[in-house]
């Protein structure tokens, strides 16, 4: 049996914390000067209990995400999803973002897992920008009920292209900001 390869990540504390620290001190700084103490108070309370709720469904996410990327072999997701599998895997990378259920604690971890699996740049563009802009769930749930069939069918088929649009421009970028300042 295949032994599992992990990839050690940033430190607990990193840049991205640091911005959410001072973010946090400093809105936390705003509410105190403009609503007082007790905004503060109240707002620290209600996102505790958020916290509390959101952390087991995260934990849970971050777990089902790991073993996809475990079960999952990394030259398959290559092949059919790496920087070589070229508007076949922008394709099914789209597919699977159209079909992924849930919100940001199921699509951003799938995203780790599938980054981690060897998954082009491209393809991770596509999945998350057709899982924002045409998921399958959101139809079935809001458009069609609230908007019907004529709107939720042009509103998908105007943004099917997107997908494809925003793999183009990232496989375009430049990977690194040094080969932003080595461009002619």
């Amino acid at each position: 049996m295949a032994k599992a390869k992990f990839r050690k990540g940033p430190g607990f504390f990193d840049g991205a914390m640091l911005f959410m620290v001072l973010l946090a001190v400093g809105s936390a700084s705003a509410c105190w000067l403009f609503l007082g103490e007790e905004a503060v108070k109240e707002s620290v309370q209600s996102d505790f209990w958020l916290v509390l709720s959101v952390a087991p469904k995260l934990g849970l996410a971050l777990l089902i995400a790991g073993l996809v990327q475990t079960l999952i072999p990394r030259d398959l997701v290559a092949r059919f999803l790496g920087e070589q599998a070229g508007f076949k895997g922008v394709t099914l990378a789209t597919g699977i973002g159209f079909l992924t259920p849930g919100g940001p604690m199921t699509s951003f971890p799938m995203v780790n897992a599938l980054h981690n699996a060897g998954t082009g740049r491209a393809a991770l563009i596509a999945y998350l920008t057709a899982w924002s802009t045409l998921g399958f769930q959101r139809i079935l749930v809001w458009e069609l009920p609230l908007l019907g069939m004529e709107f939720a069918l042009l509103r998908q088929l105007a943004s099917i292209p997107l997908s494809f649009i925003a793999a183009f421009i990232a496989s375009r970028l430049p990977r690194d900001p040094q080969t932003v300042s080595k461009a002619p």
